[in-house]
């Protein structure tokens, strides 16, 4: 019997056709497997039983999206081999960047492997993927590995069947592959030296020092242009990461996970103040590659960063890294695809993305809504990632960052083009936010337009692929809404195609002025009044505009109780807010209410009898009162069981976790992004599912 099978999911770069040509030894089957751009096609030939099985166990080792299956006329086959590549321009679904595995890792540390200490070991099971690809399908000379011929060694392991480098296109050894234009011992060196490294990794260029080298990390901040935020930590193990944060076992297994993400940790013990600042966390990691591997053996912990002036793109050019005028660890692989590293964090047992990159991006998000036709999203212009919806397939970009800055834009626009060209997608129809004054909304001529709130609940009913009547809560700092008015704290009913705006914070006339989002007392000033300009500017309506923003009453409120008074970055109030809530033994209760001035004026008058911290709760666990009560009230009105939580507010872990704490225990089923960031560079796929058809 002779059948003819198509494969479609993340089947290249994954070791597929190798992984069929063992099974195809195992079970006597003969025939022929390749790669043919978005999927892969094979003839097999041998006895219906031995054809079922061999089915089978390729459809448990992989992740297949759908295969087909067709009996054909009889073939004589000799044997089974993998033939050459062929692209269809079916829709691919690419593999992204895998941490180094176990097994390449034992041999990077086994002095007699002929791998020892080799900087570019990988395997059919690791190593870089989308980061170094040309062009599909996954080839050698499709990738940028194409420039280094293999020794007669690596020949021979890429053409054994039972080799676990049979056909690796990354496959190379200290004779035939990539080099580093220093020896790692050279590097550790330097950083044990307490001085500052560049290194390049497989997305792009990090800055490195050690923790205690003080001046080395205040030096880094200058160089990026990076006054507070907290910096990432690089350690070389869990059990070193154990000894300053708590690491639950979904933590643990994130760490460990192929992805490699930084992950958000409660600390038990802190580093110097200039490493992770004021926060309550450490966003800890794990390496990724073998130059981490090695370096970290070496020296760790280390603070480990982009390299790149704060709001730029990640350095990948190993001439541009020169300008900070640091030591340099580089090497003659090519990147190109810069790729920050992926943020996480676990909040009420959920996984929460903070950044979705390497590790994640290009994987597709399947949702239940066909796109109509190849559909670019635009997302917005912070924390910018863009989508293209085909199918029912949504697949989302890395993120850029904010498009106010040239060079983000630029690389942004660039990576437009890159990812339809390596996808095969063609922009048939365009999507951008509602925001007339985007970047991303002026940048091509848009079909759609969809407002911004409304986007991220569509995010959130998107990944879950939910159906009937959700009620949408979409708490974040600003949001052009349909009226014209800054929105930020929208409350939708939506029921299938029809989405309905019902409830809000009461408008407050602020300074129409980026200052506003900055400076929290300023906020408070647009609040309660007080500071003379302010007051008159708000009173002559010179450039003011109507807010329901959430954003900025967390702002205000921060200031009010005197804990912070300015974001140096995004959200600084907002956490140190949350911060002073954690340590307050008890919540200083306030009644729930949608008018921003009466919740500020139950704070201020309570001041007198209160500590900030237990004020600080109280405004958390009202807000998550105040959730709960208007779900409920439209659950009697509507019978509405459904609730989705998105937008920046919802990276507070007393807010989230709290109000889905509260909303369970009254029988609600509570969703909140798990596969995007719940802020703005989950939009896109909001977008693509609004912009979809129902299936």
């Amino acid at each position: 019997m002779t059948k003819k099978l198509t494969f479609h999911g993340i089947v290249q770069g994954i070791g597929f056709r190798p992984a069929a040509q063992r099974i195809a030894a195992d079970l006597n089957v003969k025939g022929q497997v390749k790669n043919s751009g978005g999927h892969v096609s094979l003839i097999i030939s041998g006895k219906e039983q031995a054809l079922d099985e061999f089915v089978q166990r390729l459809i448990a080792m992989f992740e297949i999206k759908k295969y087909e299956t067709e009996t054909i006329n009889d073939l004589d086959f000799t044997d089974f081999k993998i033939v050459h590549s062929t692209n269809d321009k079916q829709t691919p679904f690419i593999t992204p960047d895998l941490a180094t595995c176990s097994d390449c890792e034992k041999e990077l540390k086994n002095e007699n492997n002929r791998r020892f200490r080799h900087a570019f070991i990988s395997c059919v099971n690791c190593g870089p993927r989308y980061t170094i690809m040309n062009t599909l399908p996954y080839d050698r000379e499709n990738i940028t590995m194409s420039v280094f011929d293999m020794c007669d060694e690596c020949r021979t392991e890429y053409t054994t069947v039972y080799d676990r480098r049979c056909h690796a296109q990354t496959i190379a050894c200290k004779q035939c592959g990539p080099e580093t234009n220093i020896s790692i011992d050279d590097a550790a060196e330097i950083l044990r030296q307490g001085k500052i490294l560049a290194i390049k990794d497989i997305g792009g260029y990090h800055l490195a020092c050690r923790t205690d080298s003080v001046n080395s990390v205040k030096d880094i901040r200058k160089l990026k242009g990076r006054e507070a935020k907290p910096f990432a930590v690089m350690f070389s193990s869990i059990d070193e990461i154990r000894e300053y944060c708590k690491v639950n076992d979904k933590e643990k297994k994130l760490l460990l996970s192929p992805a490699r993400p930084i992950v958000l940790l409660e600390k038990i013990k802190d580093f110097d103040s200039s490493v992770c600042g004021e926060s309550d966390y450490i966003g800890a990691f794990l390496p990724c590659n073998p130059i981490q591997l090695m370096i970290l053996d070496q020296v760790s912990p280390l603070v480990m960063t982009s390299a790149n002036i704060s709001g730029e793109p990640i350095i990948i050019d190993d001439n541009e890294i020169n300008k900070f005028g640091v030591d340099v660890l580089s090497h003659n692989r090519e990147i190109l695809t810069p790729l920050d590293d992926s943020v996480v964090c676990v909040m009420a047992g959920r996984t929460q993305f903070i950044r979705r990159a390497r590790g994640y991006v290009p994987l597709s998000i399947e949702i239940n809504r066909k796109a109509k036709s190849d559909t670019l999203c635009l997302g917005g212009d912070l924390k910018s990632v863009f989508a293209f919806h085909r199918d029912r397939y949504v697949f989302l970009s890395q993120y850029f960052g904010d498009l106010d800055n040239k060079d983000v834009y630029d690389c942004y626009k660039s990576n437009i083009t890159r990812f339809a060209t390596l996808h095969g997608f063609e922009q048939e129809t365009i999507v951008c936010d509602a925001h007339p004054n985007y970047y991303s909304s002026n940048m091509f001529n848009s079909d759609i337009k969809i407002q911004h709130h409304k986007a991220h609940i569509a995010s959130v009913i998107a990944e879950h692929k939910l159906s009937g009547k959700v009620l949408g809560f979409a708490f974040d700092g600003t949001g052009y809404g349909d009226d014209g008015a800054v929105w930020g704290s929208e409350v939708f009913l939506f029921d299938e195609n029809r989405i309905d705006r019902v409830e809000h914070l009461k408008y407050t006339k602020m300074l129409a002025s980026d200052e506003v989002s900055k400076n929290a007392d300023l906020a408070l000033d647009c609040y309660l009044g007080g500071n003379t300009i302010v007051d008159k500017a708000i009173e002559n309506n010179i450039n003011t505009v109507l807010s329901s923003s959430m954003g900025r009453l967390f702002d205000a409120v921060c200031a009010l109780l005197d804990i912070k008074h300015y974001n140096n970055y995004e959200g600084e109030c907002a956490c140190a807010l949350e911060s002073a809530a954690k340590k307050a033994e008890k919540e200083y209760k306030l009644i729930p209410s949608l008018d921003p001035e009466n919740i500020l004026t139950q704070i201020k008058n309570a001041m007198r009898e209160s500590t900030a911290e237990e004020l600080a709760l109280g405004f958390h666990m009202m807000i998550c009162r105040l959730i709960s009560e208007i779900s409920e009230k439209y659950r009697n009105k509507y019978g509405i069981n459904q609730i989705a939580l998105s937008g920046g507010v919802f990276n507070n872990r007393i807010i989230t976790s709290s109000t889905i704490s509260i909303l369970e225990e009254k029988g609600f089923s509570v969703y909140i992004n798990e596969r995007v960031p719940c802020g703005d560079g989950g939009i896109a796929l909001g977008q693509a599912y609004l912009s979809g058809l129902e299936v």
